[in-house]
């Protein structure tokens, strides 16, 4: 594993363990965090497109914690490291519903983690987004309010 992956993934803290015992389930994982996905992305996409690589054990969509709709990211869990090694390899960096797929190693998937942790419901990263982004939602939350017209009293 790459020092700037790893640090990327240690640096959000959200991991609720010690940092020591994070890096050694990042190395033993089978599990991978997929982002920067369409909203609109489905389970069997996903499916299609990772299976090229090896048997899935199952897919978690992520979800917009308020609204329960896709915000963006899923977790893809193989039943062997060598697939989800496979897949980082070659699926990171491809497109999927004109967007490039990210791909990077999870420690493992828990309940409650599939869904956002934004303000809003969604992922934080689309509260900010100050461009217009159709495949996820348009503006970004905060930036949204901003623009959208007050109601008159």
């Amino acid at each position: 594993m790459s020092f700037t992956l790893c640090f990327s993934l240690l640096a959000n803290n959200t991991y609720p363990g010690s940092r020591t015992e994070q890096e050694r389930l990042l190395l033993e994982s089978s599990t991978l965090y997929v982002g920067n996905l369409s909203f609109y992305t489905t389970e069997e996409q996903i499916h299609e497109l990772f299976s090229r690589c090896g048997d899935i054990k199952r897919i978690v969509m992520g979800l917009d914690k308020i609204r329960k709709t896709p915000c963006g990211f899923c977790f893809v869990e193989y039943y062997t490291r060598t697939d989800a090694e496979m897949a980082i390899r070659y699926v990171n960096g491809t497109r999927l519903d004109d967007r490039i797929v990210r791909t990077d190693w999870d420690v493992g998937f828990k309940e409650g983690r599939q869904y956002g942790r934004g303000k809003s419901g969604g992922q934080v990263r689309d509260e900010y987004r100050s461009d217009y982004d159709e495949g996820r939602g348009g503006y970004g939350k905060i930036v949204a309010n901003k623009i959208r017209p007050r109601e008159s009293l």
